[in-house]
């Protein structure tokens, strides 16, 4: 038996728990724990043989923490619903199709418009050739003596 394969093994178990591979690292956690029985059964030494039974000891309890992440992590799968996060819970749930009720809106007056006085209005000068036609832009009522007389009269 290759004590560096068991010191490897070990290691590999312990890497792999590390970055979150549980499921690899309990399989390591079990081939090493197995090698080391197995290499107890071929000692004589009761010393040595006895220091190799408090490593799998440790060991052991390595694994069993692996497992216990491995459990808690199996019930947090359980007990949480899929679909929603854990934020969403202490909100009533919102169907995303639906609008919310619209938020009410301050009632004020309109602001003023200003606008400019019609009534006083400074009058154009009147050009030079247009002066019997009066103010520029401005149509004189026609009286009914200066209608223009038509053919049926």
């Amino acid at each position: 038996m290759n004590l560096a394969e068991i010191c490897d093994n070990a290691k590999k178990g312990r890497e792999y728990a590390l970055l979150g591979n549980y499921d690899s690292s309990m399989v390591y956690y079990q081939g090493v724990m197995q090698q080391i029985q197995r290499h107890c059964q071929s000692v004589r030494d009761p010393a040595i043989k006895g220091k190799w039974q408090q490593v799998r000891q440790e060991l052991l309890e390595e694994y069993e923490q692996v497992k216990s992440i491995v459990s808690t992590l199996e019930s947090f799968k359980i007990d949480k619903p899929p679909d929603f996060p854990v934020s969403c819970q202490d909100e009533p749930f919102r169907d995303p199709a639906v609008w919310p009720p619209p938020v009410p809106a301050e009632h004020r007056a309109p602001p003023q418009i200003r606008r400019p006085n019609r009534e006083v209005r400074p009058l154009r000068k009147e050009m030079a050739g247009v002066g019997a036609r009066g103010p520029v832009g401005r149509a004189h009522p026609i009286s009914k003596s200066e209608k223009p007389s038509t053919s049926r009269d």
